[in-house]
């Protein structure tokens, strides 16, 4: 009666020491040794079939596993319906980049961002006493003076203390210029200057206001349309 033990070599029938290599050259487990020629996906650095599939495990665990669809949920700043960033998400799928890696990148992403984010409340701090009247007479001046999508494509840009320190600057300059404007109004301002700079007007030509009814008519009209001016201070600030 013959005794079947784990470590028979099953080509040659015989058993084989737990140290040697079978007569096939491979083993599929410990102890049980392969049948035929070595399988050419079973590298040297690989003892037997087991310590392959165990190293498969380990390696799928470190990798980890993509899911179905990337949660973008935690970015202040990031689209996932951005097509650039819909790519990269199929390309993660492809790497098998799980939502722990994605989840660094937009914590790194909405870091950087940050950087050049504006709080407008200190900004408005920086930019002096009399902010927000300041920045309606800014307002006014720049809505009298430049086209609507001038003015938008101004007021969406002013981010900052030293840019609205720039645009005052630019206004006080041409201000003291007082030029005569090409309808041949003599008064300095605009058909539609801000209400601070009639008010200016008006202080400096009161006795003609007082005796010329077509000044005082023309003044009351610009007045008005001037008092009908949206703010930009509303948009950021």
């Amino acid at each position: 009666m013959t005794i079947e033990t784990p470590n028979a070599d099953i080509q040659g029938g015989n058993v084989a020491p737990p140290n040697e290599t079978p007569s096939s050259g491979w083993w599929i487990d410990e102890g049980v040794p392969g049948v035929g020629d070595k399988p050419t996906w079973l590298g040297d650095k690989f003892k037997t079939v087991g310590d392959l599939a165990k190293s498969y495990q380990e390696l799928e665990k470190r990798v980890g596993n993509a899911p179905e669809e990337y949660d973008f949920s935690k970015s202040r700043y990031l689209d996932a319906d951005y097509v650039p960033f819909q790519e990269l998400q199929d390309f993660a799928k492809t790497k098998k980049i799980p939502q722990e890696f994605m989840d660094k990148v937009i914590e790194s992403v909405d870091k950087y961002f940050d950087e050049f984010s504006t709080d407008f409340t200190e900004e408005k701090q920086k930019f002096g006493d009399n902010a927000n009247e300041r920045l309606n007479v800014l307002n006014n001046w720049a809505k009298a003076n430049l086209s609507e999508s001038s003015f938008n494509a101004l007021t969406t840009h002013l981010r900052t203390a030293d840019s609205l320190k720039a645009l005052e600057e630019i206004r006080n300059k041409m201000m003291s210029n007082n030029t005569v404007v090409p309808n041949g109004n003599d008064a300095g301002t605009s058909s539609n200057a801000s209400l601070d700079d009639l008010q200016q007007e008006l202080n400096n030509n009161l006795d003609k206001y007082k005796t010329d009814p077509k000044y005082r008519r023309d003044l009351q009209a610009k007045m008005e349309a001037a008092g009908k001016q949206s703010s930009f201070v509303d948009k950021n600030w």
